[in-house]
């Protein structure tokens, strides 16, 4: 996607009142310099690459091409990725924005790049801690994509920088904005989250500072960044500046990370932040002679803010102190909130009240709501502070077996305020959320602000109720002070690794139709099933295909000539004609099917899984047969749908390629598209750990297998791999997508029985040369790979959990229906699940449970 630089230039026109002025300064300035038109741009660049910067021109400057690695300008018809190493020094002193593509520039740790002039980067501009990059003059840099920052930016006065989507800085990033004539603006072609991390430093202008609009919502991390203001130069008297805009924010600038100096004596100053920006109050001791503090109630009718100075009194009372406490605020005050001990006779993991049928229908949500740090404005009478429980006990716990339930309102909750106790109190039994009128969309509610904070409150006691189909995740953070709820859009990975943040972007559609799914129930957790047989050696029994008929909601099979295939579908459907059925159809390798015409030419070099034959996509007449054999079997009435595995290109890991635009991705995606719409369409798609996590394939097709969910990538936290991996899952239900989640932690098939016990594989020991059946081992599998399931599923989700689908030997390997947990009532989520930490907890009607991914340990209270 190129930017358009000279539409976004035009833009930036209309948005400075000072640009002609500043044009003529720039004019004057280049007379100054060397003259630019002495640099040939060339026309030599023939292919997409890496060009490294060298050095070795005759300056410094950007134009001179024998500072590039092959003797040409990058970006004149191709993509490059630009690359300046460590301690390369470069300068833009004339305009450099003859680029007709996109391309992507990277300042690594020490290099430096001074531009005086204008710079088109098409693509993303990534600038590594210890690189230094320095606008100067009236410069305009304009990004193509988003700006990720973990090094020194300095931009001074009268300097655009314009960035299409995201402006992202790291913990060890500073910004520094000079004077009151800057331009900073972000998410101008899309409207993308910005995040604040590192150090945001202000140098005052005379009249304050210029624009900072990221035109979008904005993370500011509370435990990194950190707000620097230099006001030696401002000389504007009493009035309001508004420092950033945006449209929402999340998170805010710990008081103690806030430092403003250079003020005069006389007057006073505060940091506030709004729902639409963060602005920063000057006043004068004449007119606010008090130097109380600023109570914790919600900023009433502030004026209107603008960039400069108003001279408009504030409406709080102003402080010397650097910014209000970062936790006391509410999100949105409701009428009375509700922390009254109510005497329960219910278990901790309670039942349902009146649990609605879950609905597919998405509710919209409003805007973001702010963080706790956020005081709103409201036009209703001043509210007295956060409330506060009256005439508490002496020890302020409530008597009894008590529930206490926090009813949100359609954007928040009033904080639950305790002087003395702790929060939860210790014999609280539960304490349930409901967020039935909730609309507010991802943000921060701080739920509770207690001098003492029980952060030992079993997670397992928390309940969450009410939330059908909002498209939500939900987190809960105990803090020093406080309790707060975090919710964010299942659609957002921004808190992930980098790689996962910067590369999972998009969404894709839900679906249109769920008819021809497979049938779903809550009455006993769902399951699916996956099996094979040495057909030349072995026959499948009708114990054997009643069970998978009767037991679960669908299966696949595959591997056999098409008349074996057939058969056996047909024999599974006699039992239960309900029962979907799917064809296994690998995209990889030759395998799971003879007598089909195949060509040996089509047979590429080396080989895949398990030492099979790969196929050669290059070859036409292989990617036509491939697409129209799974059409016709598919065509068989006893046929419901098709499963794709192998849908990986090894050649696209790390990047190396686009994997949506693969020839064997587009292969996949044409049976998809050319298969009928009541075809069930499922594959071996959503992948964490892969760039994006493949999400692109689900825009044209019914669901995903997960498997590798812990398998964390490079760099990646250990156990966010299979966090990451649930978010996708409940995306995807969420979208009215399939779900087949795999339990196995092994694949121990029938032939390792007869090998001696020395040369069992290690994951196999205990599995495989045994007489009995390892009910013991095969439960502890069971309730790890069950306290996982349980969190993502769904309507139309579904397990599956074996030691191996090897059907070839003892029916407990491979089909495992007969244990007891999937034939236990389950009912109804009561609500979606939560996290805190590595540690999940949720309820259905008929279950409480709990597991950690990281220790593995799960809790199951069935009642």
């Amino acid at each position: 996607m190129f930017f358009g630089f000279s539409a976004l230039a035009a833009a930036l026109i209309l948005a400075t009142p000072d640009k002609t002025s500043a044009l003529q300064a720039k004019q004057d300035s280049r007379e100054l310099l060397l003259s630019c038109d002495a640099y040939d741009l060339g026309t030599q660049e023939t292919t997409e690459t890496t060009v490294f910067w060298t050095g070795l021109g005759n300056d410094s400057e950007w134009l001179d091409k024998g500072n590039w690695m092959y003797g040409y300008l990058p970006g004149i018809h191709k993509f490059n990725k630009i690359i300046m190493a460590a301690n390369d020094v470069a300068t833009v002193h004339c305009d450099a924005t003859y680029m007709a593509v996109a391309v992507s520039l990277e300042a690594r740790t020490g290099a430096t790049l001074d531009v005086m002039a204008d710079l088109n980067i098409g693509d993303q501009l990534l600038l590594k801690g210890g690189a230094a990059f320095t606008q100067s003059s009236v410069s305009h840099v304009a990004v193509g994509k988003n700006l990720v920052l973990s090094a020194l930016y300095s931009i001074s006065d009268q300097a655009q920088l314009s960035i299409a989507l995201d402006l992202y800085m790291a913990s060890n990033a500073i910004l520094t904005i000079n004077g009151d004539g800057t331009s900073v603006l972000a998410s101008l072609e899309t409207e993308t989250m910005s995040q604040v991390h590192g150090e945001l430093k202000y140098v005052l202008g005379p009249l304050g500072t210029g624009d900072f609009d990221v035109n979008g919502p904005l993370t500011i991390g509370s435990t990194t960044a950190k707000l620097t203001i230099d006001a030696a130069s401002y000389t504007s008297g009493a009035g309001t500046i508004e420092l950033i805009k945006y449209k929402s924010v999340t998170g805010a600038f710990d008081a103690a990370k806030v430092d403003i100096t250079g003020l005069p004596a006389e007057l006073l100053y505060d940091v506030r932040s709004e729902s639409d920006g963060l602005y920063l109050d000057i006043s004068s001791l004449e007119s606010n002679p008090t130097t109380t503090p600023p109570t914790l109630s919600p900023t009433i009718s502030t004026p209107s803010p603008t960039r400069s100075p108003t001279n408009v009194p504030t409406t709080g009372i102003p402080t010397a102190n650097p910014i209000s406490s970062p936790t006391v605020s509410p999100v949105v005050p409701i009428p009375q909130p509700t922390d009254s001990p109510m005497e329960s006779t219910q278990s901790p993991s309670r039942g349902p009240t009146n649990v609605p049928t879950k609905s597919p229908t998405k509710v919209p949500s409003a805007s973001p709501i702010s963080s706790p740090t956020v005081s709103p404005t409201v036009s209703t009478p001043e509210p007295t502070g956060n409330p506060v429980e009256p005439t508490p006990a002496p020890t302020d716990n409530p008597v009894g077996d008590t529930v206490t339930r926090i009813v949100l309102s359609e954007f928040g909750f009033d904080p639950i305020v305790r002087t003395i106790g702790m929060c939860p109190a210790v014999v609280t039994a539960s304490v349930v959320i409901d967020g039935a009128a909730y609309v507010g969309g991802p943000g921060r509610i701080t739920l509770y602000e207690c001098a003492l904070i029980n952060a030992n409150y079993d997670l397992i006691n928390i309940h969450l109720e009410n939330f059908e189909d909002k498209g939500l995740w939900f987190e809960i953070a105990f803090n020093v002070d406080s309790i707060s709820l975090l919710i964010k859009s299942l659609t957002s990975y921004s808190d992930y690794w980098r790689r996962v943040e910067i590369t999972y972007n998009g969404e894709y559609p839900e679906s249109t139709s769920t008819a021809h799914f497979p049938g779903f129930s809550w009455d006993t957790i769902p399951t699916w099933v996956r099996f094979r047989k040495n057909i030349a050696r072995y026959e499948y029994s009708d114990a054997e295909l009643e069970s998978v008929a009767n037991n679960h909601w669908l299966s696949w099979y595959g591997l056999g000539n098409p008349a074996h295939v057939k058969d056996v579908t047909q024999r599974i459907k006699g039992y239960n004609e309900t029962h979907r059925t799917m064809l296994y159809w690998n995209a990889e390798s030759y395998w799971g099917t003879t007598d089909v015409g195949f060509n040996d030419e089509w047979i590429a070099p080396g080989s895949g899984t398990g030492a099979r034959a790969l196929y050669d996509y290059n070859n036409p007449d292989m990617r036509d047969w491939w697409v129209d054999h799974a059409k016709m079997m598919t065509s068989d009435e006893n046929i419901d749908g098709q499963f794709t595995d192998n849908t990986l290109s090894p050649e696209c890991d790390n990047g190396g390629c686009d994997l949506e635009r693969s020839v064997k991705a587009l292969m996949i995606k044409r049976l998809a598209l050319e298969l009928p719409s009541d075809t069930l369409k499922v594959g071996n798609f959503l992948r964490q750990g892969y760039d994006g996590g493949n999400r692109f394939r689900l825009a044209y097709t019914d669901g995903s297998y997960f498997e590798n969910q812990h398998k964390s990538t490079g760099l990646q936290p250990k156990h966010e791999g299979i966090i990451v991996s649930m978010q996708l899952a409940r995306e995807a239900s969420w979208k009215k997508k399939v779900v087949m989640w795999t339990g196995s932690r092994r694949n121990c098939g029938c032939g390792f029985n007869f090998w001696e016990e020395k040369d069992i594989p290690l994951l196999c020991k205990g599995f495989n040369g045994v007489d009995e059946e390892p009910t013991a081992l095969l439960k502890q599998d069971l309730d790890k790979a069950l306290g996982e399931f349980l969190m993502i599923v769904e309507e139309f989700s579904y397990i599956n959990f074996n030691i191996s689908p090897d059907a070839n030997c003892e029916p407990w390997r491979w089909d495992t229906s007969g244990m007891e947990e999937f034939n236990r009532p389950l009912g109804q989520p009561l609500g979606p699940p939560l996290l805190s930490g590595h540690t999940f907890s949720r309820h259905f009607e008929h279950l409480s449970v709990k597991a950690n991914v990281a220790t593995e340990e799960t809790t199951f209270i069935w009642h």
